[in-house]
């Protein structure tokens, strides 16, 4: 019953340290993740197409808004998160519930389009682009196995 309990308040919690901190922070605690996360993928140069084009997250239900792109580093392009850009392509906008499925693959990025849960407004080749991008990572093999666990266990139980 923990699981249902962390499930249950986690949305409000972290909702509550989202507008607690201050948005510079969290976006460099998310550009941190992204980087260690997609590093072998930026090094290949898979999110090149964003250099210059700014995509907004907005995970709706904990209040949490970003902009992500793509920008030349030493030898390479890096992922850069910051909580807002003048100009944005394309808007991909989720609940915590539904990112956590999306991040474990338990449903379809596409379903979840179609049934109005992955709201993508803009450049809606752009975020196609993006969302096949993250189609092919195996986000399981680049966690440690209990972190993904757990994260698998709060997807599923999310969607009860």
């Amino acid at each position: 019953m923990v699981i249902t309990k962390v499930v249950e308040w986690a949305p409000r919690v972290l909702a509550k340290s989202v507008s607690l901190a201050p948005a510079g922070l969290t976006c460099k605690v998310i550009e941190q993740f992204f980087r260690r996360l997609f590093a072998a993928d930026s090094r290949a140069g898979a999110f090149d197409f964003l250099r210059g084009r700014w995509v907004a997250i907005a995970i709706t239900d904990l209040g949490l808004n970003f902009v992500v792109t793509s920008r030349p580093q030493a030898a390479q392009h890096v992922l850069c998160v910051q909580p807002s850009a003048s100009e944005v392509a394309v808007t991909m906008r989720v609940t915590w519930p539904v990112l956590l499925q999306l991040a474990t693959q338990q449903v379809d990025p596409d379903t979840l389009f179609f049934r109005r849960k992955l709201m993508v407004t803009g450049d809606t080749e752009l975020g196609l682009q993006l969302k096949n991008l993250l189609d092919t990572i195996e986000i399981k093999e680049r966690m440690p196995a209990f972190a993904y666990q757990q994260l698998e266990l709060l997807a599923e139980k999310s969607l009860t």
